[in-house]
């Protein structure tokens, strides 16, 4: 959902666009004239690049429905996606622009919880994902797609994907299959 005509601040003509500015107006301003201003949201990467790469920047709002609010960006130029409530929302939008073929990429289960404390494990599940994926998708950064039933642990994950690249979490229902009922009675 777009908070676009919302109640929400309009600080767009005196703040600066893309993730650079952003961030040296953020950093070269008082820690008092800081509320409310974009910067990288918590967690997110935040390291600059030469080439498109992902991010989510943040601010406060005084809204009573929700605190802040949200808008992917890229690290590598000045793009930025419009304001969601949602940081998901936000993650998707700059993954549409840094990697924009993400959403035809194959939805992968995630590596079973043992693998979390085996590193045999876990190097077996990176090298069947690494498989599934283009040639050199991880080592350039780029997110992986994994399955969780709904409403579950559904919060993309910045540094989740094997190269450190997001997870992006695809909600899918569980399925089970139909256990066949016998008669009861012939």
């Amino acid at each position: 959902m777009s908070t676009s005509g919302s109640s929400t601040p309009n600080h767009q003509d005196q703040e600066p666009r893309g993730t650079r500015a952003r961030l040296a107006a953020y950093q070269a301003a008082p820690d008092t004239a800081r509320r409310g201003m974009w910067a990288i949201s918590y967690g997110h990467p935040a390291e600059l690049t030469t080439a498109c790469r992902p991010t989510v920047l943040s601010r406060v709002v005084d809204v009573p429905a929700w605190h802040q609010v949200h808008r992917g960006a890229c690290l590598g130029c000045d793009w930025e996606g419009p304001e969601h409530r949602r940081n998901n929302d936000a993650t998707e939008d700059a993954h549409d622009h840094a990697w924009p073929s993400w959403r035809t990429l194959p939805v992968v289960n995630p590596p079973a919880a043992a693998a979390d404390y085996s590193k045999v494990l876990m190097g077996r599940w990176n090298a069947q994902v690494a498989q599934s994926y283009p040639a050199g998708w991880f080592e350039q950064g780029g997110p992986i797609l994994i399955r969780r039933p709904d409403g579950y642990n559904t919060r993309h994950r910045p540094g989740g994907a094997p190269g450190g690249g997001y997870e992006l979490v695809i909600q899918q229902p569980e399925t089970r299959e139909q256990a066949e009922q016998p008669p009861l009675f012939d």
